[in-house]
């Protein structure tokens, strides 16, 4: 832990030069470009920044599920509730000035911004080694890749701000999401051909298979079948890095350690300094959420036998209600973090495996999903069952295995055209259509008169 702080302090710099301290949520401001010899003089130093871009994005990794656990069907308030934030994401009480909200846009922007400034801090070194360069490079890239994935999927259409010149970037008007997808597909295969194969010291930078498990993802929204089928076999064709976690058992003789650090489930965690891991916001009597238990809820989509069931969900006695149990370790009684927050793990692939093989007509699409249910002790399913039917089949399993995850559900829902359908039956007396995406913040249309709002939402 000493080492990784030594190299977090190092990233306070690099993330001072290149963020902005102003709320101009896409600016990097111009004197700050002159550090930029500096800062790229050698590798050492520009290694820094990719602390620095990642510390900024791990200041999601808590809310952003959560909230999106609200929109969609994961989470409901809980008895405890102390958060009128989560009421208003639950009940679509959204409004162009919630903090709430806004927040991903500031944060997503303001790592895109640094990516870009790495990208052009790279380009005019002189000082840094080929090997330290691609590497610099390759993380700008996937991590502009991830947070525009996230941007276009929370608000639609969006600004593509590629370089960090103020001037030009801030007055861009919403470009469409294909557009977008297309810069993100680039980014990503790029990134793959610029990073190394294995990880440095922990699975807490993205590599060349983390690239290639998130353009696996996004190649499901874009229907690039073949390229999400193939790139989410390369990833789980390394075996030699990557091969399923550990359930609880029912005799208690191990316990899970899909979540626990540097797990080989794991393709690209979050490394923290916390007393706690996530779990310090998902377990304890005062925790303000629970899991939707309903008939349309999230506890009942759990087949009876299903180990998952018991490993990702939890009864909080004391609140009569469940909790997301993923992540164990709370801080309390002395309990050591052992857990890192996951980004990227290899169950993921074989969802995206199954449902690419599923569109291309494999005729055992059916197998990878299979491969999970195994795992959770459940029945396999027959690889015979009509398209339409596996697809349903896929989906649950995705629901079931990501819950809780970085947005997942949400974003499933959507990209399958079936949010309404889902939604209505969920919540019928507050869902709201048109909170299938978030409000642009109303500072951001103030200072962008090339800008418009989202339908359903008033500046």
């Amino acid at each position: 832990m000493k080492k990784n702080f030594k190299y977090l302090i190092a990233g306070i710099l690099p993330l001072a030069l290149l963020s902005t301290s102003c709320n101009k949520l896409l600016e990097v401001t111009p004197k700050y470009i002159y550090t930029t010899k500096q800062i790229y003089d050698n590798d050492l130093l520009a290694d820094s920044v990719v602390l620095a871009l990642y510390g900024k994005f791990a200041t999601m990794q808590n809310d952003l599920s959560l909230s999106t656990g609200f929109s969609s069907d994961e989470f409901r308030p809980g008895i405890n509730n102390f958060n009128e934030g989560y009421t208003f994401m639950y009940n679509y009480n959204l409004n162009p000035f919630s903090g709430f909200t806004n927040s991903y846009w500031e944060t997503c922007y303001s790592v895109i911004g640094i990516a870009n400034a790495m990208e052009e801090g790279v380009a005019q070194s002189t000082g840094m080694t080929q090997a330290g360069k691609n590497e610099v490079l390759g993380q700008a890239k996937f991590m502009r890749a991830l947070n525009y994935y996230f941007l276009i999927n929370l608000y639609g259409d969006v600004p593509l701000v590629l370089t960090s010149n103020y001037k030009e970037e801030r007055i861009k008007p919403r470009m469409a999401t294909s557009t977008v997808y297309d810069q993100i597909v680039k980014d990503l295969e790029d990134a793959s051909a610029l990073l190394r194969d294995q990880y440095q010291r922990e699975r807490v930078r993205a590599n060349k298979w983390a690239a290639l498990a998130l353009l696996s993802r996004v190649c499901l929204f874009t229907k690039e079948w073949e390229k999400a089928e193939q790139s989410a076999s390369q990833v789980i064709a390394q075996q030699h890095l990557y091969r399923l976690g550990q359930l609880d058992t029912q005799d208690g003789t191990k316990v899970m350690d899909i979540f626990v650090k540097n797990n080989s489930e794991q393709i690209l965690q979050l490394w923290n300094s916390l007393g706690s891991s996530i779990g310090g916001y998902t377990l304890g009597t005062f925790t303000s959420f629970a899991v939707t238990e309903d008939e349309n809820g999230l506890l009942q989509a759990f087949e009876s036998d299903d180990k998952r069931k018991d490993n990702y969900t939890k009864l909080e006695e004391s609140t009569t209600s469940y909790m997301n149990y993923k992540y164990r370790s709370n801080g309390e009684d002395g309990m050591p973090n052992n857990e890192y927050t996951s980004v990227l793990r290899l169950s993921e692939q074989y969802l995206n495996r199954a449902e690419a093989r599923l569109q291309l007509g494999h005729p055992s699409a059916i197998e990878d999903v299979n491969i999970l249910r195994k795992r959770a002790g459940l029945t396999a399913i027959s690889n015979s069952i009509p398209k339409e039917q596996a697809l349903k089949a896929i989906i649950h399993e995705r629901r079931v295995e990501l819950c809780f995850e970085w947005a997942d559900r949400w974003c499933t829902l959507k990209r399958l055209g079936i949010a309404d359908a889902v939604m209505s039956k969920a919540k019928p007396d507050t869902w709201k259509s048109y909170a299938q995406l978030f409000p642009i913040p109303t500072t951001e249309i103030q200072n962008n008169r090339l800008l418009n709002q989202n339908p359903g939402y008033t500046n």
